[in-house]
């Protein structure tokens, strides 16, 4: 009979909540049906896919159609980093200023995923008032951030519309307290879309303030030798 291989256990830190939850590296029939998912070129197969692993891999109980997208997003990444590697290889190109203008020269540099870190605007806050009504607001599951991110049968501004109506979490008016569940998704859009204009405003900036993840990375240019203090943030690169 083989031997059973024991996989190391390592902990993080969800980002929305800092509670620590256990991951396992993913396995070879995991690190396949990555592959085959990326390319499918389906969108929905993908999303799935992503989820599969996450949800073999997390020790700890998850609902992981609740969890924010960048928490996933950084869970997926976690797995990469224990499971392939921390390093790897992106491009650059370098802006310094030269005798002949902006350097310009495209070079490949190593950066180490595990030093990913959260930027967060927290002047934002997940309440909008609205005259006599108080929208509170969470962060979209990675279902909805991907599928509307992806989606070019609609417009930019319906988009728009759509996520924002995706992140409204209650509707509070007075004593009454009424959550998504209490609307249909098209309720949600057509309040979106009935809203005075300063206030869908501050509905947007809600959305354009999400939390997103960085690499900090350093890259000395071959050409110029000049040393570049990086965020990079290109995260498609780490899913393969």
């Amino acid at each position: 009979m083989l031997p059973k291989i024991e996989l190391p256990i390592y902990e993080i830190n969800l980002p929305s909540t800092g509670k620590k939850i256990k991951i396992r590296p993913f396995v070879v029939k995991e690190e396949k049906l990555l592959l085959m998912s990326l390319e499918s070129n389906d969108d929905d197969y993908i999303i799935e896919t992503t989820k599969q692993i996450i949800n073999n891999c997390v020790i700890d109980k998850i609902d992981i159609e609740e969890l924010p997208f960048f928490d996933i997003d950084y869970i997926f990444i976690s797995l990469r980093a224990k499971s392939v590697g921390e390093s790897i290889a992106v491009k650059f190109t370098c802006n310094s200023p030269s005798n002949t203008g902006i350097c310009g020269h495209e070079f490949t540099a190593n950066i180490d995923i595990s030093n990913s870190k959260i930027i967060k605007n927290e002047d934002i806050k997940p309440e909008v008032k609205v005259y006599n009504v108080t929208i509170k607001l969470k962060y979209p599951s990675y279902d909805t951030i991907k599928k509307l991110n992806n989606n070019e049968e609609i417009s930019i501004f319906d988009n728009r519309i759509k996520l924002i109506s995706e992140c409204i979490d209650m509707v509070v008016d007075g004593d009454s307290v009424q959550t998504r569940k209490d609307f249909t998704p098209e309720e949600l859009v057509e309040f979106v879309e009935n809203l005075p204009q300063e206030h869908f405003k501050k509905l947007e900036r809600f959305v354009d303030n999400f939390p997103s993840f960085v690499v900090t990375a350093k890259a000395k240019c071959p050409t110029c030798k000049t040393t570049h203090n990086i965020e990079y943030s290109e995260f498609e690169s780490f899913f393969v």
